[in-house]
C-alpha cells in the first residue's frame, strides 16, 4: 500500500468512556469523519474478557479512553491506547465553574496530583481538597468518603461526575473540547503508524521465515552473514557457509558486482546485490532470482540526562563508570527526589548492558499479588482475566539490559524471597510455566532509606541486602550541593517554558529568583525543586510580565517562605554556639582536641564551626 492511500484511509478508533465523556467525545467526532471511523463503547472496563467481543466486531486501530480506563487496556492490550488527559488549561477552566457554584470543592483526580491546585485556592480564594484514584474502586471510594461534606462540588473524570449526579451534587468534567481534538487527532496519527507498524512486521517475517526468495547480508570483510530461512532452505547453507561464499564476496574485482553469477553446493545463482549502511557501516544483500528490498528497523533510544557542576556528582558519576564495567549488581541510596533513576539510567548506559533495555520498577506501587506476574511474566490462561498470548515479565524485557528496582525497601518479606532466589539462580519461572528460563542482565536496586538499619529491624532480609550491596552509590543531598541548583533550575524551567507554552524565557525568570532558590534547603530535593518551578510557570501562564517574580515565588511557595523564618530564629543561637567555640579555642590555646572535649563535640563538629568563624 502507497502511503497516500494509508493517509486517505480512515482509522478505525474504538472509545471506551463513561456518559459524560462519552457525550463530549461524541460532540466533536463530527470534525474528524474524513479521518476516522468512530464507535464509542459506554462502560467502565473491569478486564479484557468483557470487552474482547467489541475489538473483535469493530477490528480497531487504536483506542482511545481516559483515566483508570486507558491504564488498564494500555497494559492488558497489544492496540495502542491513547489516554485523553487533562490540561492545566482544563484543569483551571473546571475549577474557575466549580467556584461560582461552592468554595468548597474536592478534585479527584487521575494518578498524580495538578501543579496549578494550590494557585487555584489562592487566586479563586477556594477550598480544594484534591484526591488521587488509579483504579475506578478507587475513585468511587474516594467519592463516598467525601461526599458528605457541605456545599462540597466536584471536579473530576467522567465517573466522578455520574457518581455525584447520583446524589445530585453539582460536578464539573476535567476534560475540554479541545483537549478531546488533540486526543482524537493523536489517535488518528497512532493508528496510521499502527497500522505501517503491523505491515513492517508483516513484511519482515515474510521476507525472513516464509520468501521462497533466498536472502543473506553480510558486512564489507565477510565476518558476519545473517540468512533468511528461505537461505537455508534452498542454498543448503549452514553455520559455515561464509567461507563457501567468500568466492563472490570477496571477488577481485575492484567493485563488487550488483548482479552476477556464482555457484554453491554445485548450483549456479544469479545474484543481485544492493549496499546498505547499518550502524554507518556499509553492509551487502544479495538476493537470489528476485529482488526485494530488505526492511531495516532503526530503533532509537532516549537519553537522560543528568545535570550538575558540583564536585559531590562528579565524584558520584565517578562511580557510576567505575561500578558499571561489572555485571555486578548495584545499590543506590538516596533521600526521595535526589535523581536515583537517573543514576541508574546513567549504570546502564556507560555498562557492557547498554545495549539491552533499561527496565524499571517502583516496587512501592506494586501490590503484593501481582508482584510476581509483573516480574516474571505469565502464560496464557495462568489466571482469570490474563492477557491473549500471556505476558512477558520484566526481567525478559531486561533481557541483555538493566533491571532496574526502585524503592526496594518497600517489598513484603515473600517478594523480597522470590526475588533473592531470582538473584541467586539467574533463572525465573513464568506463572502458569513448569520451564526455567536463563536470564543475563544486570540489577541495580535503589532506597531511600538505610537498608542496613532495615535488616536489623527484621523488615529487610539479610541475605538479599548483602546480594544486593555489591557496589554501592550514595547520592547526596541537593542542599548538599547547591553549586547544582541553578544548572537543574535552568534545564527544567526551559522544559516547562516548551510545554506550557509561556512567552517568557529562563533568562527572564531565574536570575530574579535563583538567589532564594539557591538559599533553600530543598527537603524534597530535585523533585521539589520541580515542583516549585513549575508551579512557577504555572501561575505566570496568566500574567503579563515577570516584574513581581518574587513576591510570587513566595506566595506559591509558603515552605521557602517559612524555612527562611526558621533560619531567622535559629540565627541567634549560631551566633552564641560559636561564641563559645572560639572561647574554647582560646582557653585550650588552639588545641583543638581538648577544645572538643570541653565543648562535648566531635573534632569533626569542631573543625566546621571553625571553618565557619574563620568563613565570617
Amino acid at each position: 500500500m502507497k502511503n497516500s492511500d494509508l493517509t486517505s484511509e480512515r482509522i478505525r478508533v474504538l472509545v471506551f468512556g463513561h456518559k459524560e465523556f462519552s457525550q463530549l467525545m461524541t460532540s466533536v467526532m463530527p470534525e474528524f469523519d474524513e479521518k476516522g471511523h468512530f464507535r464509542i463503547i459506554d462502560t467502565i472496563v473491569g478486564s479484557v474478557r468483557e470487552i474482547e467481543q467489541h475489538i473483535t466486531d469493530f477490528n480497531p486501530d487504536v483506542i482511545v479512553s481516559a483515566g483508570a480506563n486507558a491504564a488498564y487496556l494500555k497494559s492488558a492490550l497489544d492496540i495502542p491506547v491513547l489516554s485523553l488527559d487533562s490540561t492545566p488549561g482544563d484543569i483551571i477552566s473546571a475549577v474557575k465553574r466549580a467556584a461560582q457554584v461552592s468554595r468548597n470543592i474536592v478534585m479527584i483526580n487521575f494518578a498524580q496530583a495538578s501543579p496549578v491546585v494550590p494557585i487555584l485556592e489562592t487566586a479563586l480564594n477556594v477550598s480544594i481538597q484534591e484526591e488521587i484514584y488509579t483504579t475506578s474502586d478507587q475513585a468511587r471510594e474516594l467519592f463516598q468518603l467525601t461526599r458528605r461534606q457541605p456545599n462540597v462540588v466536584y471536579v473530576g473524570a467522567s465517573l466522578v461526575c455520574g457518581l455525584a449526579a447520583q446524589y445530585e451534587i453539582p460536578a464539573f468534567l476535567l476534560y475540554s473540547p479541545d483537549s478531546c481534538r488533540k486526543t482524537l487527532s493523536e489517535a488518528i496519527a497512532a493508528g496510521r503508524n499502527h497500522i505501517k507498524t503491523q505491515q513492517r512486521t508483516a513484511l519482515t517475517d515474510w521476507l525472513i521465515n516464509q520468501s521462497k526468495t533466498p536472502i543473506f547480508m553480510t558486512d564489507e570483510q565477510g565476518r558476519s552473514v545473517v540468512f533468511n530461512q528461505a537461505a537455508y532452505d534452498e542454498l543448503g547453507v549452514d553455520s559455515q557457509s561464509h567461507i563457501e561464499l567468500e568466492s563472490f564476496i570477496h571477488s577481485d574485482a575492484a567493485q563488487r558486482l550488483t548482479d552476477g553469477e556464482c555457484q554453491i553446493h554445485g548450483t549456479d545463482w544469479w545474484f543481485h546485490q544492493d549496499c546498505v549502511l547499518a550502524k554507518g557501516n556499509p553492509s551487502y544483500v544479495y538476493q537470489f532470482y528476485r529482488k526485494k528490498p530488505k526492511s531495516e528497523k532503526q530503533l532509537t533510544s532516549n537519553r537522560h540526562n543528568l545535570v550538575y557542576s558540583s564536585p559531590a556528582l562528579v565524584e558520584v558519576i565517578n562511580q557510576v563508570k567505575s561500578f558499571s564495567a561489572s555485571p555486578s549488581n548495584v545499590l543506590i541510596f538516596g533521600e526521595s527526589g535526589t535523581g536515583k533513576e537517573l543514576i541508574a539510567r546513567s549504570v546502564h548506559q556507560h555498562s557492557p548492558y547498554c545495549e539491552g533495555r533499561f527496565v524499571a520498577l517502583n516496587c512501592s506501587a506494586i501490590p503484593t499479588e501481582l508482584f510476581e506476574g509483573e516480574l516474571f511474566g505469565y502464560r496464557d490462561g495462568a489466571f482469570t482475566g490474563s492477557k491473549r498470548g500471556g505476558r512477558k515479565g520484566l526481567i525478559e524485557e531486561a533481557q541483555n539490559g538493566v533491571l532496574f528496582l526502585d524503592e526496594i525497601s518497600e517489598l513484603a518479606l515473600d517478594q523480597q524471597s522470590k526475588l533473592l532466589r531470582f538473584m541467586q539462580e539467574r533463572h525465573y519461572r513464568p506463572l502458569g510455566s513448569n520451564e526455567e528460563k536463563p536470564v543475563n542482565l544486570k540489577l541495580v536496586a535503589a532506597s531511600n532509606k538505610p537498608l542496613r538499619e532495615l535488616v536489623e529491624a527484621g523488615t529487610f532480609r539479610e541475605d538479599l541486602f548483602f546480594r544486593l550491596n555489591v557496589f554501592n552509590i550514595h547520592i547526596p543531598a541537593l542542599r548538599e550541593r547547591p553549586e547544582d541548583i541553578k544548572r537543574i533550575s535552568e534545564q527544567k524551567l526551559g522544559d516547562f517554558i516548551a510545554s506550557y507554552q509561556l512567552p517568557f524565557s529562563v533568562e527572564d525568570i531565574l536570575p530574579p529568583v535563583i538567589s532564594a532558590l539557591s538559599d533553600y534547603a530543598w527537603p524534597g530535593n530535585v523533585r521539589e525543586l520541580e515542583n516549585v518551578l513549575e508551579r512557577l510557570v504555572a501561575y505566570l501562564l496568566t500574567a503579563n510580565s515577570t516584574d513581581n517574580i518574587q513576591q510570587v515565588l513566595r506566595q506559591i511557595a509558603p515552605e521557602m517562605v517559612e524555612q527562611e523564618i526558621y533560619d531567622l530564629d535559629n540565627s541567634l543561637v549560631k551566633a552564641k554556639e560559636l561564641e563559645l567555640v572560639a572561647e574554647a579555642m582560646t582557653r585550650f590555646n588552639g588545641d583543638k582536641r581538648r577544645a572538643a572535649a570541653y565543648l562535648g563535640l566531635s573534632q569533626t563538629t569542631l573543625w566546621r564551626r571553625l571553618k565557619r568563624i574563620n568563613n565570617n
